[in-house]
């Protein structure tokens, strides 16, 4: 007896018994990937590498000098001081709230998700939450 890979159709001629993981040809395919990478290299790496370029653009030792200024200590302090704040406390809540949802059913419990489930569904960046109608000069 031999095996058979792939999904089985009834009736379906011993040929057919495999079906292939996807349908779309391999131009659609290498299209579809060369598509999401050039949009990750032009929204995320190029940015990045934008961003490393400036901040290094008088070398390594201006960087490190820069890293230790009192402004620069200060704000690595308070973000780190954020930090340690906030990872407890929503370690604390979000276990909490997760229990409570679980296993209970309480009036607010759809509201509840909501308000948990809301940060990601918001935009991060300021300027993408306006319309693009909103940055062309108006007309008089």
């Amino acid at each position: 007896m031999t095996a058979v890979t792939g999904t089985i159709h009834a009736g379906a001629p011993a040929a057919e018994r495999t079906t292939a993981a996807t349908t779309e040809s391999p131009l659609v395919r290498w299209t579809l990937t060369a598509v999401a990478l050039a949009f990750l290299g032009v929204f995320l790496v190029l940015p990045l590498a934008s961003v490393f370029a400036e901040a290094l653009a008088k070398g390594l030792a201006a960087y490190g000098r820069e890293l230790v200024t009192p402004d620069a200590l200060a704000a690595i302090r308070l973000t780190l001081l954020a930090a340690a704040i906030a990872v407890p406390l929503n370690l604390v809540f979000g276990v909490a709230a997760a229990w409570a949802i679980a296993k209970f059913s309480f009036p607010g419990k759809n509201v509840l998700i909501t308000f948990i489930d809301l940060p990601s569904r918001r935009t991060t960046s300021p300027s993408s939450s306006r319309s693009p109608a909103s940055c062309w000069p108006r007309s008089s």
